[in-house]
């Protein structure tokens, strides 16, 4: 889903987190890698002139988007409808982020705020076990094909995971089994228990690892 910008005809990808890394240097950091598609200056032709990218330990909207932190030394964009990337790094390792990008034309107007993604920024002790237990916020998010979300265990433990209609009637039991201590991925591929994909809209899904408990919303476009 493109966005429409309020005063040009810029338009702005979806944001797709594609990696949470851990890396060390003089202390432990991490960092994240997120996706999107180039926006043209003239709807989905030409090239945009500038990027805007900013992250925050909350969720970003439009009231607060200048207060988030900005990331330095963006490329120019790309021509419309192009693949970009671009990775963030010396972040707080455990720590949830949030990522949101805007786009300037050539007259200086920008466009309107894209989605905003989430990523949990994991951390790593010496032996490459996690130290800390997580379950990432889902991504992408709206979802057309899957969602995927990252987790980290620091014991073998128990990982449940089930996603509910808005009206409270389970959807689909998307995982449960035992998993070992380390990194890992659940995807739910938006089918249902009897494999038929399900319909447009929100679905609440809730993950269990071990005696902790995550839940957030899930988009399902079409």
């Amino acid at each position: 889903m493109l966005l429409l910008p309020r005063r040009n005809a810029l338009l702005i990808a979806l944001l797709m987190l594609v990696a949470a890394t851990p890396a060390w240097s003089v202390r432990p950091t991490s960092s994240v890698t997120l996706e999107w598609t180039a926006p043209g200056d003239d709807g989905r032709f030409g090239r945009a002139q500038a990027y805007l990218l900013r992250y925050s330990t909350q969720p970003i909207t439009d009231a607060n988007f200048d207060q988030a932190s900005a990331v330095p030394k963006m490329a120019k964009p790309r021509p419309g409808g192009t693949r970009e990337s671009f990775t963030v790094e010396g972040l707080e390792p455990a720590t949830q982020y949030y990522f949101a990008l805007k786009a300037m034309d050539e007259a200086g107007n920008w466009s309107a705020l894209s989605n905003v993604a989430a990523s949990w920024s994991p951390t790593t002790g010496s032996d490459g076990i996690p130290e800390a237990l997580s379950f990432s916020a889902p991504w992408p998010n709206p979802a057309r094909a899957s969602v995927s979300w990252a987790f980290a265990l620091p014991l073998v433990t128990v990982i449940d995971v089930e996603a509910f209609g808005v009206d409270g009637r389970r959807v689909r039991r998307i995982a449960n089994a035992w998993h070992p201590a380390g990194r890992g991925e659940i995807v739910w591929d938006l089918r249902d228990d009897a494999g038929n994909r399900v319909a447009a809209g929100i679905y609440l899904v809730r993950a269990r690892l071990g005696d902790s408990v995550w839940s957030a919303r899930v988009s399902v476009v079409r």
